[in-house]
């Protein structure tokens, strides 16, 4: 029965179930943590890194900005409101990024832009009255 695989000799092979990661509806949750992502990445893009940039720039960037489009819906019972000003500073780092590395030597609007919605973003969390809504 070898050929089957249910050798007496092998180990048997444990199955992990794990459970799922809690995924959050709230806003204030993916506003944080662009927060603190674009603080802790934007150096790679200010010093032009050009090598860094897609591995820890742009990769962790685009999946923080997917991950907050899918769980972050206008009908949930709390919405984006002004932390959608966070969202735009995720995407527009990332252009920003995009544009240093294809071409380190521009000076951009790009940065002005992303200077520009961080500012944005770091008013809404300051003021976390205005940063969720109720959809009604």
């Amino acid at each position: 029965m070898t050929a089957c695989g249910n050798s007496n000799n092998e180990a048997e092979k444990k199955v992990e179930i794990k459970p799922a990661p809690k995924l959050s509806n709230d806003a204030t949750t993916y506003a944080n943590a662009a927060w603190d992502l674009i603080n802790q990445i934007d150096p790679i893009v200010y010093q032009k890194q050009t090598t860094e940039i897609e591995d820890k720039v742009r990769k962790p960037l685009r999946q923080l900005s997917t991950d907050w489009r899918i769980n972050v819906k206008m009908t949930d019972s709390v919405t984006e409101g002004k932390y959608a000003l966070c969202r735009k500073a995720l995407t527009s780092l990332d252009t920003w990024a995009r544009e240093v590395k294809d071409n380190p030597t521009a000076s951009s609007q790009k940065q002005a832009d992303y200077e520009r919605d961080k500012a944005q973003c770091k008013d809404a969390i300051d003021n976390p009255a205005l940063g969720n809504t109720s959809p009604k």
